[in-house]
């Protein structure tokens, strides 16, 4: 999946973000719970934070300004009489791991309708298989709408189908506001009649670039 621009305005926001694990036996916690001893703990008041289950860990407490949050910058424990909980702050690192890609690879789409020709219809089609690393200058400017090119990273190239339907969704009004629209889809094969799109490796494949 790559970074996007929500990504980062999400980083922006959880960087006043900090995260609340239950220690100990870890009986059960409400988000009224964490509120309430937020505000006995650290004199906050009302609408200096909002607190938020997650996954892996317990809660998220969001701050609404850095001012707030620099109060608490630190590790924190907060303990009240049948709950102690771990303030740390949020790290995107967190429960990850690194890796990279092993092989960098250029491919040719074919059968790619010019009403589509945009990245996230090349995101549609390859899917998890690889990393979209740019669009080729000739396919992002449109000068050839008849080969679809971009160069990724890929994990494994044998991974990447060589073949498939570019199958898109549309709604056909009915003409009347009281009746739902119908659901149809538009399938386009490839110019070569067999299913689309098409595409194949154009570099040869070397392991190891970064």
């Amino acid at each position: 999946m790559a970074r996007s621009v929500e990504m980062e305005e999400a980083e922006v926001v959880l960087s006043r973000t900090l995260v609340a694990t239950i220690a100990g036996t870890r009986p059960r916690v409400t988000l009224e719970d964490v509120t309430g001893q937020m505000y006995r703990s650290f004199h906050l008041e009302e609408g200096d934070f909002t607190v938020h289950s997650h996954h892996p860990k317990d809660f998220l407490i969001i701050f609404g300004s850095q001012h707030s949050m620099d109060r608490l910058r630190s590790d924190h424990f907060v303990r009240e009489l049948h709950f102690t909980l771990t303030l740390r702050p949020w790290s995107k690192l967190a429960n990850a791991s690194c890796g990279a890609f092993e092989y960098r690879v250029e491919l040719e789409l074919c059968g790619i309708p010019a009403h589509a020709w945009h990245l996230a219809t090349a995101e549609h089609i390859l899917g998890p298989s690889m990393w979209i690393e740019r669009l080729h200058p000739r396919t992002r400017s449109r000068a050839d709408l008849g080969v679809f090119r971009l160069p990724g990273r890929t994990h494994d190239p044998n991974h990447i189908c060589r073949s498939g339907e570019l199958e898109i969704v549309e709604l056909i009004p009915s003409g009347s506001t009281s009746v739902a629209p119908s659901v149809r889809t538009l399938i386009y094969p490839s110019p070569s009649r067999s299913p689309a799109p098409r595409w194949t490796e154009r570099w040869p494949v070397a392991r190891g670039v970064a």
